[in-house]
C-alpha cells in the first residue's frame, strides 16, 4: 500500500511521470497482478495508478490488457469498481480529442452523450464479463453521472422511431431498458445494488435537498413518458417488464402537484391493455404490482388507480364465472370443453392469481370458486394442470389474506372456526398432490405447503390476540412425507460436470432453472427446522448430502446447521450424531463389518469421516465443550451397543458398531485438553465385557479413539506420543496416500466476473517457488469460516424467495 500511495504522487505530476517509463515497463506485470490483490483496498489503489499511468503514456496497455482491466467494473468492492468505471470513460466514453475539423461543427453534448450510450451499450454486449447491469451502472454511478443519470437521453434512444437515425437493435434496447431500471432504482434509493461492499471509507451522502429535487426531476420525467415506452413495447414482454417497475420507484406525489393527471389515466390504460394482451406470469406479476403502487392507500394515485382495478378485476371475475359453470356441467355429463374454452379459463385464471398476490381480492368470493375447482378435481375427474395449478394458488392467497385480516381485526370465534377448517382442507389437498404425476403440481404444492406450515405455527395456542385457534403443526406422518419428498425431488444424482469449475452456458438456462427451483424447495424446507416448525431431527436426513451436493446446496445446508445451533446446541449435535450414525448403518448394511485400513481411509467409509470432520467444525471453538461431550457421550453408547446374536457368533458380530469410535475420533479435538483425561477414563469405563480385539496398533478402532484424547504432553511410560492426525500411521502403513478433492481457488468472488474464459486464464499463484492456493473444500485446508461460529453464512435461508434467482 505504501508503495502504491507513493508511485500515485508521482504519477499525478505529469514531469515526475515522464522519468518513470522504464520502471513502469519493468514491473508493469507485477503492477497489473496487483489488481488481484487479496486486500480490496490495495485493489481499488492500484486500479487509480494504473488510471494515472494510461493518462500519460499513449498505447501502455495492449487491447486485452485494457479488457482485462474494465471487467473491474463488476467487482464486489465498490471503490475498486468506481476506480474501474473511471478507467473505463478516460478510454471509452470521452470525446475524440480533434472535433470540428474541416469546418464542421462539434456534436453537442445530447448528440454525444448519444454516442456514449451506444458505446457502453456495445461494451456490455461484447465484452465477456459478468451479465449484471446493476453493477455496471453502480461503477460507473460517480464516474459518469452525466450518462448513467442523463434521462433525457436514454428515453430518446428508446422512442426513437425504427429506422430513426439513432434507433437501436431489439437487443440494444433490451440492455438500454435495464440499464435505464436500474439507474432509476439507485437514484431513488440512494445505496448500491446488493452484495457490492463499500469502502471503508464510504462517500459522504448528498446533501437531502438536492436528492429529493433529482429524484423529483427523475419522477416528473418518467411519469409523462411512461404511457409511450408502455405503449411502444407492449408486445415484448421481456422489455415491458422491467418497464414496468419503474413507477414504484418515482414520487406519484407529481401527479397532483403538476397537474399530471392525464398522464396517469394513459398509464392505467396502458396497464389494463397489458394485462388483456399477455398471458405470461411474469407481465401479469409486474402489472399487479404497479396497480398495487398506484392504489397504495394515502397517494394521490389512489382514487383514479383503485376504481381502474375494481372494474379490470370485475371485468375478469365476469368472464371466468360462465366457464367455470359450463366446464361443471360438461363434466358431470361426460362431455368435455373445446381446447378454446380451456385455454380461456386458464388465462383468466393464471391473471387472477397474479393480481390476488398483490391486492385483496376477498370482496369477489373467489374461494369458494376455487375450492369448488379442487373438490370437483378430487371427486370427479382430472382438471387440466395449468387449473389446477392456478386454483392452488389462488386459494393459497385468498386464505393469506383472511389470515391477514384476521389478524387486523379479530374475528368472532365462529369465524375463526371456519378459517381453521378451511386452512385444515387446504393442508389435506396439498398433503395430496405431494404424490402428483405431474411435477409442477407436487412441486407447488409442497413450496404452498411449507409456507402455509411457516405462518400456522406462529400463531401460538396461547396467543394474546386470541388466534391460537389458527395454531398448527405438523404430525410425525406429514414430517416423513415432506422429508420423503426433498430425498426425491431435490438431491438428485447429477448428470455431467460438476463443481466450482463448472461454466454455465446460455444453454444451459433450463438446468439453470432446475437448479434454481431445487434449492427454493430445499430451502423452504429448511426453514421449518430452524424455526421448530419440525422436529430438529429431520436435518439430520438432510446433513447426509452436505458434502455430496455441497456446490449445489452446501450454503444452504450449512446455514441451517447454523441456525439450529443458535437455537439450541445440544440438539443441533444430536442431530448431527444421528446423522452419521445413519450413514455408518447404511454403510454396514451394504459393505458388511469389513475392518480393511484401506477403508478406513478412503472409500465410502472415509466420505463418513470427512463428513464428521466437517461437523466437528460447525460446532465452533466458543461454548462447544458441552456439545462436543454429549457428541461422545452418545457415541459410545452406540459404539459399544450389542447386537442380540447367538453366543456362538464371532465377538465382533456382538459389536457391529465398534468402527464408529474412528467417526467419533474426527469429534476429540473439540474437547478442551484439561478435561480429555475425564473423557479418557469415562472411555475405559464405557468398554464392556467381551469386547473383540482386532487389528494391531492403528488399525484398532478402540487404539485409535483412544490416542485421539490423549494429550501432547501426557504421554504414558513405554509409549510414543500419539501423532497429530491419528489415520497418519495407517496411511503411512499402507503406503497409500490419502484420496482428497484437488482444486484451486478461484480469484474471483461471486459477484465479479463469471465469463467462459475464465476457465482459461492463467492461475494467480502459479509461479515457481510460490504456494498455490489450496481448494477450500480440501479436508486439511479449512477456511476460517468453518473454523469459527461465524453468523455471516453466504445465502440467508429466510431471505430466499420463489420469484428471485443466484446470487448471488
Amino acid at each position: 500500500m505504501k508503495c502504491i500511495l507513493a508511485l500515485k504522487a508521482l504519477y499525478e505530476k505529469r514531469e515526475s511521470a515522464m522519468k518513470l517509463g522504464l520502471f513502469f515497463y519493468k514491473f508493469k506485470k507485477r503492477i497489473l497482478s496487483m489488481t488481484q490483490d487479496r486486500q480490496p483496498e490495495i485493489t481499488s489503489e492500484c486500479m487509480q495508478l494504473l488510471r494515472l499511468i494510461s493518462e500519460h503514456y499513449v498505447g501502455v496497455f495492449s487491447a486485452m490488457e485494457y479488457v482485462f482491466l474494465f471487467q473491474f467494473v463488476y467487482a464486489a468492492y465498490r471503490p475498486m469498481a468506481t476506480a474501474a468505471g473511471e478507467l473505463i470513460c478516460k478510454r471509452l466514453l470521452a470525446p475524440p480529442p480533434h472535433e470540428g475539423f474541416f469546418g464542421q461543427e462539434p456534436p453537442d453534448e445530447f448528440d454525444r452523450n448519444l454516442q456514449n450510450m451506444k458505446t457502453l451499450i456495445d461494451f456490455y454486449l461484447q465484452g465477456e464479463f459478468h451479465r449484471h447491469v446493476p453493477y455496471l451502472v453502480d461503477g460507473l454511478w460517480e464516474a459518469a453521472p452525466a450518462l448513467v443519470r442523463n434521462w433525457e437521453c436514454m428515453t430518446a434512444l428508446l422512442l426513437e422511431p425504427r429506422g430513426g437515425r439513432q434507433a437501436l437493435t431489439s437487443q440494444q434496447e433490451r440492455v438500454l431498458i435495464e440499464i435505464l431500471v436500474a439507474a432509476v432504482r439507485q437514484a431513488a434509493e440512494g445505496r448500491p445494488p446488493a452484495g457490492r461492499r463499500l469502502g471503508k471509507k464510504a462517500a459522504r451522502e448528498v446533501d437531502g435537498t438536492r436528492r429529493w429535487r433529482e429524484h423529483a426531476n427523475m419522477s416528473r420525467h418518467f411519469v409523462k413518458v411512461l404511457p409511450r415506452l408502455l405503449s411502444k413495447f407492449a408486445a415484448d414482454k421481456e422489455k415491458v417488464t422491467p418497464l414496468l417497475q419503474i413507477p414504484q420507484y418515482c414520487n406519484l406525489d407529481v401527479y397532483d402537484m403538476d397537474g399530471l393527471g392525464s398522464y396517469l389515466d394513459a398509464a392505467l390504460l396502458e396497464l389494463d391493455c397489458l394485462v388483456q394482451r399477455h398471458s405470461d406470469v411474469a407481465v401479469l406479476e409486474a402489472c399487479a404490482r404497479t396497480y398495487g403502487t398506484y392504489c397504495d392507500e394515502g397517494g394521490s394515485a389512489h382514487f383514479q388507480a383503485a376504481p381502474a382495478r375494481s372494474r379490470l378485476v370485475d371485468m375478469l371475475v365476469d368472464a371466468l364465472t360462465p366457464l367455470l359453470d359450463v366446464f361443471i356441467q360438461h363434466e358431470k355429463q361426460g362431455l368435455f370443453l373445446g381446447h378454446g374454452e380451456m385455454g380461456r379459463i386458464c388465462s383468466t385464471l393464471r391473471r387472477l392469481a397474479a393480481f390476488y398476490s398483490a391486492h385483496d381480492l376477498s370482496s369477489w368470493n373467489l374461494y369458494e370458486k376455487m375450492d369448488s375447482l379442487l373438490t370437483f378435481r378430487r371427486h370427479q375427474g382430472s382438471l387440466p394442470t395449468e387449473v389446477v395449478h392456478c386454483a392452488l394458488q389462488c386459494t393459497y392467497y385468498a386464505l393469506l389474506w383472511q389470515i391477514v385480516a384476521a389478524t387486523d381485526r379479530l374475528p368472532p370465534q365462529e369465524a375463526l372456526l371456519d378459517l381453521r377448517k378451511r386452512l385444515m382442507k387446504f393442508c389435506l389437498v396439498c398433503r395430496v398432490y405431494l404424490n402428483h404425476q405431474s411435477k409442477v403440481l407436487s412441486e407447488k404444492a409442497f413450496i404452498l405447503l411449507c409456507d402455509l406450515l411457516l405462518i400456522l405455527s406462529h400463531q401460538g395456542p396461547e396467543e394474546d390476540t386470541g388466534l391460537g385457534l389458527l395454531f398448527f403443526v405438523p404430525d410425525h406422518v406429514l414430517q416423513c412425507k415432506l422429508l420423503t419428498f426433498v430425498r426425491e425431488h431435490v438431491f438428485l444424482e447429477e448428470t455431467g460436470a460438476t463443481g466450482p469449475s463448472r461454466v454455465y452456458s446460455e444453454e444451459d438456462a433450463d438446468e439453470l432453472y432446475e437448479l434454481f427451483h431445487r434449492r427454493n424447495m430445499l430451502a423452504v424446507f429448511c426453514k421449518l427446522i430452524v424455526c421448530n416448525v419440525l422436529e430438529m431431527s429431520a436435518a439430520a436426513d438432510i446433513y447426509q448430502f452436505y458434502l455430496k451436493h455441497y456446490h449445489h446446496f452446501g450454503d444452504i445446508i450449512k446455514e441451517t446447521m447454523t441456525r439450529t445451533r443458535q437455537n439450541d446446541r445440544l440438539r443441533n449435535a444430536l442431530s448431527l450424531l444421528l446423522c452419521l450414525q445413519q450413514l455408518f448403518q447404511k454403510h454396514v448394511d451394504t459393505y458388511g463389518l469389513g475392518y480393511d485400513p484401506i477403508e478406513f481411509i478412503c472409500g465410502p467409509f472415509y466420505s463418513i469421516r470427512l463428513l464428521a470432520r466437517r461437523f466437528a467444525l460447525t460446532l465452533g471453538f466458543d461454548r462447544a465443550r458441552d456439545a462436543a461431550h454429549l457428541i461422545h457421550r452418545r457415541g459410545l453408547a452406540f459404539a459399544f451397543s450389542e447386537s442380540p446374536v447367538p453366543e456362538e457368533l464371532e465377538a465382533r458380530q456382538r459389536f457391529p458398531n465398534l468402527s464408529f469410535l474412528l467417526v467419533l475420533a474426527e469429534f476429540s479435538c473439540k474437547i478442551p485438553p484439561a478435561e480429555r483425561q475425564a473423557a479418557l477414563a469415562h472411555f475405559q469405563d464405557s468398554i464392556p465385557e467381551g469386547v473383540p480385539v482386532f487389528g494391531e496398533g492403528d488399525t484398532n478402532p478402540m487404539f485409535v479413539y483412544r490416542k485421539s484424547l490423549m494429550r501432547t504432553d501426557y504421554v504414558a511410560q513405554g509409549e510414543e506420543e500419539p501423532a497429530a492426525n491419528p489415520f497418519d500411521a495407517i496411511c503411512k502403513d499402507c503406503k497409500r496416500p490419502q484420496e482428497l478433492p484437488v482444486g484451486t481457488c478461484s480469484t474471483w468472488t461471486p459477484d465479479t466476473l463469471a465469463s467462459s474464459s475464465t476457465g482459461d486464464r492463467e492461475p494467480r499463484n502459479s509461479s515457481k517457488g510460490q504456494k498455490s492456493n489450496r481448494d477450500v473444500f480440501d479436508v486439511d485446508f479449512l477456511s476460517s469460516e468453518d473454523s469459527e461460529n461465524s453468523s455471516n453464512e453466504d445465502v440467508d435461508v429466510e431471505g430466499i424467495s420463489v420469484h428471485e434467482g443466484v446470487s448471488d
